[in-house]
């Protein structure tokens, strides 16, 4: 397994830190995309707000309401990019410490628990976003919908996701980690 920023200081020994030919559009899903435009958008609601609260000294209301909402939202589609990556926080202890076979028992036990949760989220997160249909935003004449349906896409988005790694992992052998799957 690749550490982040793993042979960072070679490349820039050798001259070639910033060079983008190994870079590809096709490494990020539509999770990474979609969480860097949400980013940038908040990014500019908070700017706004401190801007128009210490600077101008009249605070623009509905920045703080929806900057909060879309952190939310972001929180839910960079969990997607996690899953599609295969890079959510895990305990290896005990699957490390366990015979192969008893480790391929174990990660299929993994598998089922982590889509049935993905799945049981999107099916509660797909009712609560259409009862909060009716219910208004605090400083804005717009539904609460607006916030809870991406968070329902963001399950459905993990729920897809994760079978993919199943049948990916299963399809190519016993292997849990992203860099052995994706080679």
């Amino acid at each position: 397994m690749t550490k982040p920023f793993e042979g960072v200081a070679q490349a820039r020994e050798a001259g070639y830190a910033d060079d983008l030919r190994g870079f590809s559009f096709r490494r990020y899903g539509i999770e990474d995309w979609l969480g860097l435009v949400l980013l940038w958008v908040l990014g500019i609601l908070v700017f706004t707000q401190f801007f128009s609260r210490y600077v101008l000294n009249d605070s623009v209301a509905w920045t703080e309401e929806v900057a909060r909402y879309l952190l939310i939202v972001l929180v839910f589609i960079g969990s997607a990019g996690a899953v599609r990556r295969g890079t959510h926080i895990r305990v290896e202890a005990l699957e490390m410490a366990l015979p192969m076979r008893a480790r391929r028992l174990l990660w299929m036990a993994q598998d089922a628990m982590r889509l049935g949760f993905w799945a049981f989220g999107a099916w509660i997160s797909l009712d609560l976003a259409d009862r909060m249909g009716v219910m208004p935003m605090d400083s804005l004449n717009a539904s609460l919908a607006w916030v809870y349906w991406p968070v329902a896409f963001g399950f459905a988005m993990m729920t897809l996701r994760e079978a993919w790694w199943i049948w990916r992992r299963w399809r190519h052998g016993d292997a849990p980690n992203t860099q052995d799957v994706l080679a």
